[in-house]
């Protein structure tokens, strides 16, 4: 039909209806001021999870076993991101560092 009402010259365009999905998402873009804030952020799980196993050792009958030991799986796995985190915070400085050679 475009043809015929002599709407392509000599080029042609196709489209195709493939769609892609950006991986963008929070925990694979950092900037200086999102890596702080996300480190902030990941001090103040850090702080709740820390009151939260002292009161279970103020109060032993108010929070399970089964919890305690939740609560201290996140810590490590918050820990661990922490590092993970400081680690990138290295990364981008050095690729500062370069660019500004």
């Amino acid at each position: 039909m475009c043809r015929d009402l002599k709407l392509f010259c000599e080029a042609i365009v196709a489209i195709d209806g493939s769609k892609f999905k950006a991986v963008n998402n929070r925990d694979k873009n950092f900037t200086d001021r999102k890596l702080k804030a996300r480190m902030q952020q990941l001090d103040e799980s850090i702080a709740r999870y820390m009151t939260e196993l002292d009161r279970a050792d103020r109060e032993p009958a108010l929070v399970t076993e089964a919890r305690v030991e939740h609560i201290k799986q996140k810590v490590e796995t918050v820990k661990k991101r922490m590092r993970e985190l400081k680690q990138i915070g290295k990364q981008m400085a050095q690729a500062r560092m370069v660019r500004s050679l």
